[in-house]
């Protein structure tokens, strides 16, 4: 009898390692989503995170079968929207629209409520190059007019840039030393106030993204002096950049999708997957063409990399021009 006993316990424990094992080895489904998902935006309406959202929103919610929810939380370099992101539950259900250089840079530059490692970098959709523009009354008609002006006055002529520190922020300070002129650099809470600001005329120029002007651009509301490439873009042939007009540079930002650290796998893979689903779509490159919309897809593994690569390029930069007067908080305009 206890022999028999002793054989039952070995076939139970046997059986009960391999179906342990076996489920170890087949991850279960997981049904996501299944309510809508809070999407969280550290800019002011009318900047690249909105057109970005604005681009992929309706076919991710046809994707996942759900609805995403836009809910701005603009200023400090969209540190308000990553704390929240970084003490929301890791359940799939809280995004964040990660812009660069803000989610690399921003921890290193002053105290914040998060690191770099409470996030889980899910799917870059945009890198936006940089360009330079002024509204279309404006007296300058080329950067040589800009460079001129900034040289007899240093200090006033004003560029608007979408935060301190910003990928077009960084670009002012390179463009400075580049043409040894003093620019006003002003920071907003956001691409969107600061292309406003120029259009209206209270500041000179906007150091912004092609992808965020390019409606004023067309409509020709604004216009482009340059363009932050190592090549001319052949959305806009006629505009030169940086670099053939001899200031040796290139800039842009990066837009995508990050969840909280801890968030399941699967959950990311299956966010990334619908991201990277609709991008591949037809519909979707050729409305991206159509309003110079850069699309960038980068998976959870690569668009980690590439954070952390930023994150090398950019804090030098910011201990060599960190000090400037405009390095601080972003004036919410």
């Amino acid at each position: 009898m206890l022999k028999r006993t002793g054989c039952a316990v070995v076939v139970f424990l046997t059986v009960a390692l391999a179906t342990n094992v076996f489920a170890q080895g087949t991850p279960a489904k997981v049904n996501y989503p299944t309510k809508p998902i809070n999407t969280l935006i550290g800019f002011a309406p009318g900047g690249g995170s909105d057109v970005m959202i604005s681009m992929v929103r309706p076919h991710l919610e046809k994707a996942l079968k759900t609805t995403f929810v836009p809910i701005y939380k603009p200023g400090a370099g969209s540190d308000i929207a990553l704390t929240e992101l970084a003490i929301s539950k890791p359940d799939g259900y809280t995004v964040v629209i990660s812009c660069t250089p803000q989610v690399p840079i921003n921890a290193y530059v002053r105290e914040t409520s998060y690191k770099v490692s409470d996030f889980a970098f899910v799917a870059n959709v945009v890198t936006d190059p940089g360009i330079f523009v002024v509204r279309e009354e404006s007296p300058y008609k080329t950067m040589a007019d800009v460079i001129k002006a900034a040289k007899e006055k240093p200090g006033t002529l004003s560029v608007g840039v979408s935060s301190a520190p910003g990928d077009d922020w960084f670009a002012m300070h390179l463009l400075e030393g580049a043409a040894q002129i003093q620019l006003n650099i002003v920071p907003f809470a956001g691409d969107g106030p600061s292309w406003q600001a120029a259009l209206a005329g209270h500041i000179d120029a906007t150091a912004n993204n092609l992808g965020i002007v390019y409606p004023q651009l067309r409509a020709g509301k604004l216009r482009a002096l340059a363009i932050m490439t190592d090549q001319r873009s052949p959305i806009i042939p006629d505009v030169p950049t940086f670099k053939e007009l001899g200031y040796n540079f290139t800039s842009g930002s990066s837009r995508g999708f990050s969840m909280p650290k801890n968030t399941p796998k699967a959950i990311i893979d299956i966010f990334a997957g619908a991201v990277k689903q609709v991008m591949n779509t037809e519909e979707f490159k050729t409305n991206a063409l159509k309003t110079a919309f850069p699309s960038d897809y980068q998976g959870p593994e690569e668009y980690a990399a590439y954070i952390k690569t930023l994150d090398k390029i950019y804090r030098p930069l910011w201990d060599k021009y960190g000090k400037s007067p405009d390095a601080g908080a972003p004036k919410a305009k």
